[in-house]
């Protein structure tokens, strides 16, 4: 390989004869999914105009001096002083050096700053032969991403070494960074993949063709206004969306992950002069993490989640490189910001320059923590679900509980699972939990144990409704009958929101939620959905009642009712209630235990089944060695990687179904947690039934449910016995003004209560009650 170096006054052009040709671009013209008639934000005329403007300059020169963000700007001084023409040595499929790449993006910053000439044309020469000489094996996985950063990179030099390249360079620049495009996942210039979800919503759109639009906008428009123009049209929508429900439908790794590159959309444009790209709903998102963070810093499982799998165990979980440092940073939002630093400082990330740019110490208030929230909060709909908490302490020995009930009203695909319905439960340990291993030894996205056990309900703490007749297809091809909920789209991503909201990825409806009667330390915490459209054909109606309790309680701190009333299509079709557990539990009659598992973890479940009667109860477990992830007697295996890993370990569960045939199955269990040592403090769970309710008793609490799943708007009878007040929670009544009277003794003062979300909440002593709509 030779190469030639041309000087001139301003900086170098490489002519080389080498493997990476310029290809000539061929642009469709825009449509309405490049936002074909909408008006774009126009960057502005000056440069620098990429993650900052000469209006900022001053901020980030005093920067340089925050003791929080020391790290970052040393990183950036030593990278600067790496010694690099930029070449990369050819020869070897793959030659990407970070090093390189480094040194050449932060002498471009200090040309920015400081107008060290010297740097800056070091960096745009570095910039032209690093992207001349650069080289991929294109066998690598996710090679977009590799790409993308390149991308980024010459864009970065680009716009802040604008005034420093010829016009000629700034022609092969962009050359060979569309070139690079091209090769991406997007296929540059079609933009294909989906504005919702898939690779198509990180890196590569949202960071790093945005990027190349705005640095190169004077001399090529066309690629900002096909990059703005799809975000404009599809992104945003979609985000206007979902996060109004304070989460992010690819779960606890994924939604991270994605959503950071939401961030950097959002600095992206912010720096240009267009603040809340998204709209201001997104500084909601965090929330989701910080409410679904267990005491032993991981997270609740939600979706595919690679990060159990690469954290060792004991460490604190990290989350999407760094969404919640970022969006607190710009959300100016202390909470978030010091849950953030939990998981790193600044500047430990290879992306440390951004940590420079973006992070704003102003914001940093170490007096606000996640102490001062709810434990209970609601994640309205596309989601639909509550996490609820009985403390927030942290640490593998906190005595706090964590549940997490979903009915999930929309199934985006991807990385998200057919878990609508489903629940979790964390004391001192996993106790009830979602099971699967996703990328592991036997394969990841797409590999037999992913497509019939992980993302399949069958691993999750939901339903079964079993027709031998019904065929499950992932992308066309077949896959096993789990009795479960089919793939939405045949596991197709939406591409926007009209395949979303037209084309079968609504899964279900909430039906009631409410928590109380403290809006800060709830007695109660209560969810109902209606899940039939998570089941297609075979079910009439899924309606699934979830009641978390907390005690206060030491011996036994909390429990969580699940009630169900589930209506097929045919009595034949079998139907089976799940519940995932680490350890193997033991059962005996209509009550079951499990543990927490043996990484010094001391939790114990404890579920009693009221629901089937006992003469109609069938409740087996299956798993352990060889049977750790079975469908219909197969065992699809998978393996973890990595041996020092946080992966739950979950490979038992138990199926709970009825004996007998029937169109129309009730389902009540009620499940308690405590302390291993102290399982002999488990308090017995009695069952209540009246004309119209069912439920039952537990300690000091009674929680009853409609039987017919319908709304009650008629007086109740209710008898209470024993000498202990109880606590009464009734579900499913209508909304308005109702007493409470005891009829067998009338010097008691009758309540007075309103329902504003089909539910009841009141005490009373021993006697007998009615219980009257006004």
């Amino acid at each position: 390989m030779c190469y030639c170096t041309i000087a001139n006054g301003q900086g170098v052009t490489t002519a080389a004869t080498d493997t990476n040709a310029i290809v000539a671009i061929a642009y469709p013209p825009l449509t309405e999914r490049e936002g074909k008639n909408l008006v774009l934000p126009s960057p502005p005329s000056e440069h620098p105009r990429l993650c900052f403007t000469l209006k900022n300059i001053a901020l980030l020169k005093e920067k340089t001096t925050s003791p929080l963000i020391n790290d970052c700007w040393e990183k950036l001084l030593k990278a600067s002083k790496f010694v690099t023409d930029g070449y990369l040595p050819l020869g070897n499929i793959q030659n990407n050096d970070i090093k390189v790449r480094d040194a050449i993006e932060a002498k471009a910053l200090l040309y920015a700053l400081y107008h060290n000439e010297e740097q800056g044309k070091a960096a745009a020469s570095g910039a032209l032969h690093y992207l001349a000489t650069l080289q991929f094996d294109k066998k690598t996985p996710d090679l977009t991403r590799e790409m993308g950063r390149a991308i980024l990179t010459g864009s970065l030099v680009y716009d802040w070494c604008y005034s420093l390249l010829s016009s000629a360079e700034k022609t092969t620049l962009i050359g060979r960074m569309e070139t690079l495009a091209t090769q991406m996942e997007i296929e540059w210039p079609q933009i294909k993949g989906s504005s919702i979800t898939s690779h198509t919503v990180e890196a590569q759109l949202a960071r790093d063709m945005l990027s190349f639009g705005i640095a190169t906008y004077n001399e090529k428009p066309i690629i900002y206004n096909r990059i703005a123009g799809r975000m404009m049209a599809e992104f945003v929508p979609a985000r206007n969306f979902f996060y109004p429900a304070n989460y992010h439908h690819q779960g606890s790794a994924y939604g991270a992950y994605r959503f950071y590159w939401d961030m950097f959309t959002t600095f992206i444009f912010d720096r240009m002069g267009y603040p809340n790209f998204y709209g201001k709903q997104q500084q909601g998102i965090p929330y989701y993490f910080i409410y679904s963070r267990r005491p032993d810093g991981q997270l609740m499982r939600n979706g595919d989640d690679y990060t159990e799998q690469f954290t060792p165990f004991g460490k604190w979980w990290g989350l999407g490189q760094s969404a919640l440092l970022y969006s607190g940073a710009y959300h100016k939002n202390a909470i978030v910001l010091n849950e953030a630093f939990k998981e790193r400082k600044l500047g430990e990330t290879p992306d440390y320059l951004f940590d420079f740019l973006f992070f704003d110490a102003k914001a940093i208030d170490t007096k606000a923590t996640k102490a001062s929230l709810p434990l209970t909060k609601y994640f309205a709909m596309p989601l639909g679900a509550m996490i609820t908490r009985t403390g927030w302490e942290d640490g593998i020995a906190s005595n706090d509980v964590v549940a997490t009930m979903k009915v999930q009203e929309y199934n985006f695909s991807n990385h998200q699972h057919l878990d609508a319905g489903s629940f979790q439960l964390y004391y001192k340990g996993p106790l009830a939990v979602q099971s699967g291993i996703y990328q592991g030894k036997k394969g990841g996205y797409a590999s037999e144990h992913f497509k019939n056990y992980s993302q399949r309900t069958i691993a999750h703490n939901t339903m079964l409704v079993y027709d031998s007749s019904e065929h499950f297809t992932w992308h066309g091809k077949a896959i096993t009958n789990d009795g479960g909920q089919p793939y939405p789209g045949d596991a197709h991503e939406p591409e926007n929101m009209n395949e979303l909201l037209t084309l079968g990825y609504k899964t279900g409806a909430v039906l009631a939620h409410s928590f109380g009667p403290d809006s800060l330390q709830p007695d109660y915490t209560y969810l109902k959905g209606e899940l039939a459209e998570a089941y297609p054909k075979k079910i009439k109606s899924f309606q699934r009642s979830f009641v978390f309790l907390n005690l206060h309680n030491k011996d036994i701190p909390a429990a969580l009712i699940v009630f169900d009333r589930v209506e097929a299509t045919n009595k034949n079709f079998k139907k089976t209630w799940l519940l995932h557990c680490v350890e193997e539990p033991s059962i005996k009659q209509n009550i079951l235990k499990t543990k927490s598992g043996n990484k010094g973890y001391n939790g114990q479940l404890v579920n009693t089944t009221l629901l089937p009667l006992p003469n109609n109860l069938s409740i087996a477990k299956i798993g352990g060695l060889g049977n750790e992830f079975t469908v219909n007697s197969e065992n699809y295996p998978q393996q973890i990687e990595a041996t020092n890993n946080s992966w739950d370990s979950a490979v038992w569960r138990i199926e709970i179904s009825p004996k007998i045939p029937a169109e129309t199955d009730y389902f009540l269990n009620v499940m308690q947690v405590m302390d291993y040592d102290r399982s002999n403090k488990q308090m017995p769970a009695k069952a209540i039934e009246t004309s119209k309710l069912t439920g039952t008793i537990l300690g000091d609490r009674m929680v009853l449910f409609s039987k017919d799943g319908q709304v009650v708007n008629e007086n109740l009878e209710l008898t209470i016995t024993g000498n202990t007040p109880l606590k009464v929670l009734v579900a499913d009544v209508q909304n308005g003004k109702w007493k409470v009277q005891c009829t067998n003794n009338i010097s008691q003062q009758p309540i007075l209560i309103e329902s504003t979300n089909h539910l009841l909440y009141f005490n009373v002593g021993n006697g007998q009650y009615q219980i009257i709509k006004l």
